[in-house]
């Protein structure tokens, strides 16, 4: 296999093709703004033919060359020529050389079910939980034909509670970001700070890629989410909720009204986000919305045996400082 470095230009025409959002602009420039990673654009060739390409994001952390396919988000590779297959283990370590890279990961998930990439050497840590409203006529047929009997009588209770939806704005960020931070912390984690949030929506363009729905119940917001979309695509990127409004069903009540919400929009897809697979009670609540588990594969290729080692002296290193406060009180 032969690389190329692609100007966007140059694939244009094929990003029109695709709504993931690792391939959208609007990704690019928040990856750059957060993490200071620089965004390009890898193609595959055979006898001088485009076969495939794929989003790379390269940046510079502890002075190790960091390429990543495609940051912390995951994607599919676009295969142009839909008879071209690629092994997985070649392509990793192939590419890290092509990229000069110390760092490469590949981080993939098999959304429209091609078999193009082989990923057996690969761990399948996360899954995706995606919904497909296409083919459906409206919200309520969705519901009666793709929801749980449970999920639906849950819903049904949630709408005779006094809850009602809020559609957040930027003005809303602080009071989203207050809910947000509780519910990590109850988790046990440790929240991004409110930049991060502030740098997303600078990003993005509230309303148009970038949305807030939010839940209040007597006034008070007791459940929230952030979303992006890219064409008929929404990927939901936070969920937070007030544990001590979830006997209202508050997050039945916004899974809901998104839903709704993505069917007045045009959407077709709604990616209710990654979930280590291990999580089954979170990744059964999601089903009960229709939603199904499509694997992410993800495969580490270090250039040395040295640098794999300082890579992981780092994580351990960052992992302690962002937890060490929680390992602590327990």
């Amino acid at each position: 296999m032969k690389f190329e470095i692609l100007e966007k230009e140059k694939v244009a025409e094929f990003l029109e093709q695709t709504n993931l959002i690792a391939y959208s602009d609007s990704f690019a420039g928040f990856a750059k703004s957060v993490y200071g990673s620089r965004r390009f654009f890898v193609g595959i060739k055979e006898k001088g033919q485009l076969k495939a390409f794929f989003p790379v994001f390269e940046s510079n952390k502890n002075n190790q060359k960091i390429e990543e396919v495609p940051l912390f988000i995951y994607t599919e590779m676009f295969f142009i020529d839909p008879e071209y297959y690629l092994d997985g283990d070649l392509l990793g370590k192939e590419l890290q050389k092509f990229l000069g890279a110390d760092i490469l990961r590949l981080n993939l998930y098999n959304f429209n079910g091609s078999s193009n990439l082989k990923t057996e050497s690969f761990k399948q840590i996360f899954v995706a939980m995606v919904a497909t409203l296409k083919g459906k006529n409206s919200h309520e047929d969705y519901l009666r034909s793709s929801l749980s009997k449970n999920a639906r009588s849950k819903i049904y209770k949630s709408y005779n509670v006094g809850l009602e939806l809020a559609s957040l704005s930027e003005d809303n960020l602080a009071e989203f970001y207050g809910l947000y931070s509780e519910h990590v912390k109850f988790l046990g984690s440790k929240p991004h700070p409110i930049e991060y949030f502030q740098k997303m929506i600078k990003a993005y363009t509230f309303g148009k890629d970038l949305f807030m729905l939010g839940v209040r119940h007597k006034g008070k917001l007791i459940t929230a989410n952030l979303f992006i979309a890219n064409k008929d695509y929404v990927e939901v990127r936070f969920l937070a909720d007030d544990i001590n409004f979830r006997h209202l069903y508050p997050n039945n009540f916004l899974y809901s009204e998104l839903i709704k919400w993505a069917f007045s929009k045009g959407i077709n897809y709604i990616d209710f986000g990654g979930i280590p697979k291990n999580m089954r009670t979170n990744i059964e609540f999601k089903t009960s919305f229709g939603a199904r588990e499509y694997p992410i594969y993800t495969k580490y290729f270090f250039r040395s045996y040295w640098q794999e080692l300082k890579f992981k002296f780092y994580r351990k290193l960052l992992y302690w400082k962002k937890y060490r406060q929680f390992v602590f009180k327990k």
